[in-house]
């Protein structure tokens, strides 16, 4: 329930604007033109018809002039608003970017690791695989060296009459040595040097089996590392394609949040540019309202406390004062205090005086202006904003504690209330020092 935008911040917009977010930017330069709407509203109480018609007109003659103003403001806020917007998308999925490259090169990053590991493990396999193959032959000729050892021994004891021993030794060529070891035959008649041969022949023998063995074992070792080998040189592959395509999205965005920052800024210029204009009119309508002012008669001097009746019901809900405004976030003047009406209540004039000027405004909803003269040499005007309707028309003279319009909602307002104002000379102050 409250309405901070004020003339004396028209002069510190400028400034302002960098702190504020992006989106509440637009609302400071409708600030602007309200406040422009307000002073241009301004009639001096007391004054000659002339004097009136013809501050009317000039009044028209700039209500036209602003509204122009404010359709390129508003188009130029709606802008920012909307580049903005797709700023903070190009932000949020140049974010999103830059965590799938930074991920996609952490896996390339180990993947690469593990290739150089897993071609360390098949040189080695291969390495292990060709010594079990040295480690074979060599065990096939020590097989044929053992076995022509025991040939030749077992002929020569055939030599010496023995059949047997003849046919032990045709069946050493092509049977199994440790068959003829086990024989009852072979046990009688191979003793000695005999024996020694045998024995040498079946252990080159096992050794063989053993050295077959390992070359298998070898050979499946080279085939498991080279499969692992060409997984990961796969998927190595693919993580540089996806670090490629993740990268070139990257530069796309940068290149795009770029682009979009430029229009921002251009745009804010824009209203930078509204808002000088804008203040530079409103100097040149205060000049002329104050002129007009210099020719009021009639006036009051003494303490102002207790001057002015209560201008409705209800609690003041927020003083007159700077604060942190409740929904933008930025410091400003409060430039009048908030009474929790109601809706609909009945609202009254504060003094005597005459209805210079009713007009619905963006911010302030529906507004009266009544001038009550001059206080201690300065021209007053009371000010009621957000109303739900008026019960005079302008140009009406009212009395002390007269209906002049009811509470409401309109313009820029969380709830029924009614924020009263106290002009002096064009200058808000603090309403309380006159109730």
């Amino acid at each position: 329930m409250r309405s901070f935008p004020s003339a004396p911040w028209l002069r510190r917009a400028h400034d302002l604007r960098d702190r504020l977010p992006v989106w509440a930017h637009p609302e400071w330069l409708v600030t602007a033109v309200a406040v422009l709407v307000a002073v241009a509203g301004l009639t001096v109480p007391l004054a000659h018809a002339d004097d009136r018609d013809d501050l009317k007109h000039k009044q028209n003659q700039v209500k036209g002039q602003i509204a122009d103003v404010r359709g390129e403001i508003h188009e130029a806020s709606q802008k920012v608003a909307k580049i903005a917007r797709r700023l903070e998308r190009a932000k949020t999925r140049l974010a999103g970017a830059r965590e799938r490259l930074a991920s996609v090169r952490a896996d390339l990053a180990d993947a690469q690791a593990a290739a150089a590991t897993l071609a360390t493990q098949l040189a080695e396999a291969q390495g292990r695989l060709a010594a079990a193959r040295a480690a074979l032959a060599q065990a096939r000729a020590d097989v044929a060296v053992q076995r022509d050892a025991s040939r030749d021994t077992l002929i020569g004891l055939a030599q010496q009459g023995d059949a047997r021993l003849a046919l032990l030794a045709a069946y050493a060529d092509a049977g199994d040595i440790e068959d003829v070891l086990m024989g009852e035959t072979t046990n009688e008649l191979v003793v000695g040097r005999q024996n020694d041969a045998l024995v040498a022949l079946e252990a080159a023998e096992d050794a063989l089996e053993a050295q077959r063995a390992a070359v298998r074992a070898a050979r499946d070792e080279v085939a498991a590392a080279k499969q692992a080998a060409d997984d990961n040189v796969a998927q190595v592959s693919a993580l540089v394609d996806r670090a490629a395509a993740t990268e070139s999205e990257v530069e796309s965005l940068v290149a795009r949040t770029k682009g979009v920052r430029k229009e921002v800024v251009a745009a804010r210029e824009a209203d930078r540019d509204a808002l000088r204009r804008l203040e530079k009119r409103e100097a040149r309508i205060r000049q002329k309202i104050m002129e007009l002012a210099k020719k009021q008669k009639g006036s009051y001097n003494g303490a102002t406390g207790g001057l002015l009746a209560r201008p409705g019901p209800g609690p003041v809900t927020s003083p007159y004062g700077y604060r942190i405004h409740p929904i933008y976030g930025y410091w400003g003047l409060h430039n009048g205090t908030d009474f929790g009406t109601g809706c609909g209540a009945a609202l009254w004039a504060g003094e005597s005086g005459t209805v210079i000027n009713e007009y619905y405004d963006e911010i302030y909803g529906n507004r009266l202006y009544l001038a009550i003269g001059k206080v201690n040499g300065a021209d007053i005007v009371l000010v009621y904003n957000h109303l739900s309707r008026y019960a005079v028309g302008e140009g009406a003279k009212v009395k002390r504690g007269q209906v002049v319009g009811y509470s409401g909602s309109t313009g820029w307002s969380t709830g029924c209330h009614l924020h009263f104002i106290v002009m002096r000379d064009g200058d808000t102050v603090d309403p309380m020092t006159y109730l």
